[in-house]
């Protein structure tokens, strides 16, 4: 049996990382685990991280605390809202997506094992 604690006092207690001061991904402050082909994890920052692509499956970003800004860029043209505490969003297959956190955002994630992209550049596809 694996448990995590991700109650609103847990999650208060977990540093958000600054992603201008960094230059590689930081740790998940619950450590990763592997679940149906995903991994998943716990990130909390402020800023903007690098744009994501995966090519083998959906994202679940559910969003535990603070809110970002959800930038998804299909087809027909960009699709952006901003996510706040409680909500949980699926990430389409195969569609480049982008969060921005001015004030600070921690989520739950679970991303696909396989298949993933990551782009400071902005994609133009």
């Amino acid at each position: 049996m694996i448990v995590h604690d991700l109650s609103r006092n847990a999650v208060a207690g977990f540093a958000r990382v600054d992603l201008s001061t960094v230059t590689e991904e930081p740790p998940s402050p619950i450590g990763y685990l592997e679940f149906h082909g995903c991994i998943c994890g716990v990130a909390s920052f402020t800023g903007r991280p690098p744009w994501e692509l995966h090519t083998a499956g959906e994202e679940m970003l559910h969003i535990l605390d603070g809110e970002s800004e959800l930038t998804i860029r299909h087809a027909s043209g960009d699709e952006t809202r901003t996510l706040r505490a409680g909500e949980v969003v699926i990430v389409p297959q195969g569609c480049w997506h982008n969060n921005n956190a001015r004030d600070g955002v921690t989520m739950f994630f679970m991303t696909p094992k396989d298949g993933n992209e990551h782009s400071w550049a902005e994609p133009q596809d």
